[in-house]
């Protein structure tokens, strides 16, 4: 009996739906506007702050960072020396991984058919891939001996790169490429559900993962590690946290003039994401508040429909359907609407996902593996069940209670109904502009403190400024040959039209935290008060190029040379 009826509102209401096409068009639109802004972000917040890391024991895994000094990259990372004891001394990991952050300063040039390829590859510790429990999707990991400084280069190239250079060619494996004018085996591809640059560098280009080999030579390189663990089951990042603090306490005991360094151990996940949550949340409730906004706008619509319907409804109740039949067919049709648009919102979203995970601007951890997964379309059922109750509950009542007798009159007019209708209407819209406002406000603001962020003065301009990486190449090995190689380049694009000035730097602004010990000549200085620059190289034509200027004194001209 059930079944019957609710095959006959749903007969019923596709007929009137279709009635009355244009209504039907701008409710599934509105509908579908919200819900797809719903969706989409919460496909996003859900993947980065809910959804479980595709890595084994994911929730286990402990981003660990050096607390030596400031926020700047070689203060958070470790030496190889100080990650071997971690490894060694620890009781409370079942393993530890680490890859080198620092990969931007070098590249490697691949020579083959064709114009030779800049390639970006990072290193990577011997067991990284087997501790996160990623099998590459053709050939192996790395070995033990490809690990040491002088072994035969060994590389995995990421499944973009492979598919993008190699044609998707399974014969690739085992085959020798020539990266530097030196031979590297391809050891293997990454799985395509593996993104390294999306989950440890976003925002960056990798083509390969290479080893890092983790010995007294890369020790010398000081704070380069970005170290990351597994705890042991039952085993709290506190209890960790305490552990290593007496692990370091005895190591620096041990060696009173090691370098400053430390551990704090935090969640991976929350070192991923942690300092985006907030701002998504945020973000979830704004959406949140423009859906409810859409669920006002279509009460109101309903209602003003509603007064056409009067003699129709009145007709159905005169007949003998009784009120909550009669608000069960008009909450149907409510539910028909959402959940057209629902259907259209998973569109919308769909686009709108793509377009951020695609994003090459936004540098925020995991949002290239955001995807509209199955918990997405379970929260879109939830909206769109729960929005077309809310839209459509109000209406329904006001409508169902309409008094036959004077409906059905042409000239009847149930002022006490007209009086409540207007009433509500007036609450909805009250309630519509009420919630327009808290989002304009906060709108407002938030676009406020962005412009007061562009109003920061860089101390350079990169209005139609443009930057791309160059190299020597290993055939120009002399000073000498490299100077001149650098000095006829800029002199060329300087020559193209268009083109006001060029020059070179080996870091771009805001880029690196390179930082060389300068001590004046002749003067002693105290323990840990050892002057430190962060120093950049240019040439002579740099910081004209860049719009930087001067505070005192001249700026490099040709003159300063090498002589």
């Amino acid at each position: 009996m059930h079944r019957e009826s609710l095959t006959q509102d749903l007969r019923y209401t596709f007929r009137t739906l279709r009635r009355d096409a244009g209504f039907f068009a701008v409710a599934v639109l509105i509908i579908a506007l919200g819900i797809g802004a719903n969706t989409a972000i919460f496909s996003v917040v859900n993947g980065l702050l809910f959804r479980p890391l595709q890595f084994q024991g994911s929730g286990r895994l402990v981003w660990i960072a050096n607390i030596g000094g400031g926020p700047d990259l070689s203060s958070v990372t470790s030496r190889v020396s100080t990650y071997l004891e971690w490894q060694k001394a620890n009781r409370s990991l079942e393993d530890l991984a680490a890859y080198f952050p620092f990969f931007d300063y070098g590249s490697y040039t691949m020579v083959a058919a064709g114009e030779p390829e800049r390639l970006i590859g990072v290193g990577v510790s011997q067991n990284f891939l087997s501790f996160l429990g990623v099998q590459p999707a053709l050939g192996r990991n790395f070995i033990a001996e490809e690990a040491k400084d002088d072994a035969p280069l060994a590389v995995i190239l990421t499944d973009s790169f492979w598919r993008k250079r190699f044609a998707s060619d399974p014969k690739i494996i085992g085959k020798h490429l020539t990266l530097n004018n030196k031979p590297a085996s391809v050891a293997g591809v990454l799985p395509p559900d593996f993104d390294f640059s999306a989950v440890f560098v976003p925002g960056s280009r990798v083509d390969m993962l290479v080893p890092f080999p983790l010995t007294q030579t890369t020790d010398r390189y000081g704070n380069t590690l970005a170290a990351i663990g597994r705890l042991k089951p039952g085993v709290s990042v506190q209890q960790a946290q305490a552990e290593f603090d007496v692990i370091n306490e005895g190591l620096r005991r041990a060696d009173p003039k090691r370098w400053s360094f430390g551990a704090k151990l935090t969640s991976l996940r929350e070192h991923l994401t942690g300092s985006f949550r907030r701002g998504l949340l945020v973000l979830l409730c704004a959406v949140a508040g423009v859906l409810l906004i859409a669920c006002t706008n279509l009460s109101n619509l309903l209602l003003a429909r509603g007064a056409g319907r009067r003699k129709e409804v009145a007709i159905r109740s005169a007949l003998g359907a009784s009120r909550s039949r009669l608000i069960r067919q008009l909450l149907t049709e409510s539910l028909v609407l959402s959940a057209c648009g629902a259907l259209a919102g998973i569109g919308i979203a769909w686009i709108g996902v793509r377009y951020l995970a695609s994003m090459q601007t936004i540098d925020m951890p995991l949002l290239r593996t955001v995807t509209i997964d199955g918990t997405a379309l379970l929260f879109t059922a939830l909206i769109a069940l729960i929005t077309g109750l809310l839209f459509g509950i109000v209406p329904a009542f006001q409508a169902s209670g309409t008094h036959e007798s004077e409906a059905l009159k042409d000239t009847g007019r149930d002022m006490s109904g007209s009086k409540r209708a207007a009433w509500t209407q007036s609450a909805l819209i009250v309630s519509e502009v009420a919630l327009a406002c808290v989002l304009l406000i906060g709108a407002g603001l938030m676009i406020r403190s962005f412009l007061h962020v562009l109003d920061v003065d860089l101390g350079f301009r990169a209005e139609r400024a443009t930057a791309w990486r160059i190299a020597a190449g290993p055939q120009r090995a002399s000073t000498a040959q490299q100077t001149m190689f650098y000095d006829r380049l800029v002199q060329e694009v300087e020559a193209i039209p268009g083109v006001v000035s060029a020059g070179v730097t080996d870091a771009l602004p805001l880029s690196r935290d390179r930082s060389w010990g300068i001590a004046a000549r002749g003067v002693v200085y105290p323990r840990e008060q050892w002057p430190i620059g962060h120093p950049r190289i240019i040439d002579w034509r740099y910081l004209k190029t860049m719009a930087i200027s001067l505070r005192a004194g001249r700026d490099f001209t040709e003159r300063d040379n090498a002589d």
